[in-house]
């Protein structure tokens, strides 16, 4: 149904360092379900932006010799200004320290006290200074953190008096939700992970940290404590939507019907915010999908572990809209994935050159040699259009089954079949050869037409993925935007009027040339 209300999350992320590739990666497949919901007729709100309260930024501000504010303002612009280069359609760029962040977080917290859902004891146990989390031996590797097996000292057993959470209260509501919601957390691999440490038992977990920390949230009431930085930030969900300091916009936007996280914070979202969320008196999310993690040489990217991808240098290199192609078409969402500069030209030169670009060039330039740039008549379909009819048909529906579930991979593969079956088709049909006869009008209009139908359905299909390139292909095909253009009818074969004027542009996709070893 179109017209629906729609609202979508990214993580938000720690500012202790510069932003990398794989902030770029799941901001932009979470922009691809913003955009493809806005395409689609649905409101869409959409939210992303900085973790800003933990102590590691404080000690990065520390190590880079700056006041820890200045310090996250310089990082969190980074992040910002990677956001906006991606094309990252963000309606709210949410900043921890934000002011009414602040309000929102201590009036959860108030909610808290209120229910009796929260106790003052000491804590003794282990400490992620990496994560920011406390965990149990249990879920250790070999002693060290799952998620930075590399950094020894990443673990510390810590001592001190906090407030607890009663999370153990929340157990069988849980399963409860599980039970009734399956869809809850996605895909099914990270469902039964969450299966599994309901069934382990749940413990109260500390949520908040002494103040000598001296930077994070205070605690209401009690200045000698901060709210513990995994609670402050997983409330920004609500308070990116007005709680606690706007009910009209928060009535209206909240619950979120989708959260998208990495696979490390899959506790903290499908335990903890739910219980958190039932404690306040707020409705819970819809959906929340946890994808899977970039990899390179073998390891993890991420800060922690060093291993990090320069998103601005990626987008430089390849162009922002083929860089969006390249890290959803070769990272499967729904798991981890290896990457490498190796498979993004590979990917590049077969699918976006020799593939889409090739198509769009070469389409283009027959219609202005054959049939002086106008749109043909379509004058009806032999074998090879009814070919590609079809192939549009499938692409289409393809794609939505496999966009819906998240599976952008799979979603721009089916989109390629299109590209793919638009190239073939004028294999068979060899306008060019068609030409030379001016008798053989009818079968080269024929065979153009159903080129440009297929760019142009490619084109709205691609505008989630690649909005730049996609307007670029229907200004050449002297069509508006495919940003708002009514759908599904705007997928529906035949569209195109004849005697539109198009033209050629340069070309999209330059071929990236390989060096070969010698």
């Amino acid at each position: 149904m179109a017209g629906r209300k729609f609202y979508v999350t990214t993580a938000i992320d720690y500012v202790n360092g510069p932003p990398g590739l794989h902030h770029a990666y799941e901001r932009t497949a979470t922009d691809a379900v913003a955009r493809l919901r806005r395409q689609r007729g649905d409101e869409v709100f959409f939210l992303t932006g900085t973790d800003e309260n933990a102590t590691k930024n404080e000690e990065a501000a520390k190590a880079a010799g700056l006041e820890t504010r200045a310090y996250v303002d310089q990082q969190s612009a980074e992040f910002k200004r990677m956001a906006d280069l991606w094309q990252i359609s963000y309606d709210r760029f949410i900043r921890t320290t934000d002011p009414d962040h602040v309000a929102g977080v201590q009036e959860f917290v108030r909610r808290w006290i209120a229910n009796d859902d929260v106790y003052l004891a000491t804590y003794e146990g282990l400490y992620c200074t990496r994560c920011e989390a406390f965990y149990e031996e249990s879920d250790l590797i070999d002693g060290r953190c799952q998620f930075h097996p590399d950094n020894a000292d990443a673990i510390q057993r810590v001592k001190e008096e906090n407030y607890f959470f009663r999370l153990s209260k929340y157990s069988d509501r849980l399963k409860r939700l599980y039970r009734d919601t399956p869809g809850f957390c996605e895909p099914e691999i990270r469902r039964n992970e969450v299966l599994g440490w309901l069934d382990r038992g749940l413990r109260d977990i500390s949520v908040s940290r002494g103040r000598s920390l001296g930077w994070g949230i205070p605690w209401p009431g009690d200045p000698k404590h901060t709210v513990y930085v995994w609670f402050d930030a997983l409330i920004n969900y609500a308070t990116g939507v007005g709680f606690g300091t706007d009910e009209k916009l928060f009535k209206k936007w909240w619950p979120a019907e989708l959260h998208v996280i990495g696979k490390d914070i899959s506790r903290f979202h499908c335990i903890y915010w739910p219980a958190m969320l039932i404690a306040a008196g707020v409705p819970l999310p819809d959906r929340v999908f946890v994808h899977g993690f970039l990899e390179y040489r073998g390891q993890r990217l991420s800060k922690s572990s060093g291993n990090m991808i320069d998103p601005f240098a990626t987008a430089a290199e390849w162009g922002v809209d083929a860089a969006r192609y390249l890290v959803l078409r070769e990272a499967p969402f729904e798991k981890d994935s290896p990457i490498s500069p190796e498979q993004f030209n590979a990917r590049f030169n077969a699918d976006l050159a020799n593939g889409l670009g090739n198509l769009v060039s070469r389409t283009m330039k027959m219609v202005e040699t054959y049939c002086g740039g106008l749109v043909p008549s379509s004058g009806g379909e032999g074998e090879s259009e009814r070919t590609v009819h079809a192939a549009a048909v499938r692409a289409v529906e393809a794609h939505d089954v496999a966009a819906a579930k998240l599976y952008f991979a799979d979603a721009l593969a089916a989109i390629f079949t299109l590209v793919d079956a638009a190239n073939k088709h004028y294999q068979v049909t060899q306008p060019w050869q068609l030409a030379k006869d001016p008798a053989n009008a009818q079968p080269v209009a024929a065979s153009l037409y159903a080129g440009l139908e297929a760019l142009r359905i490619t084109a709205h299909a691609l505008w989630p993925y690649m909005p730049n390139v996609a307007d670029s292909i229907c200004a050449q095909l002297g069509l508006p935007s495919p940003a708002h253009a009514p759908w599904p009818e705007v997928v529906r074969w035949g569209l195109l009027e004849a005697g539109r004027k198009v033209h050629s542009g340069p070309p999209l996709f330059p071929r990236v040339e390989i060096a070969k070893a010698p």
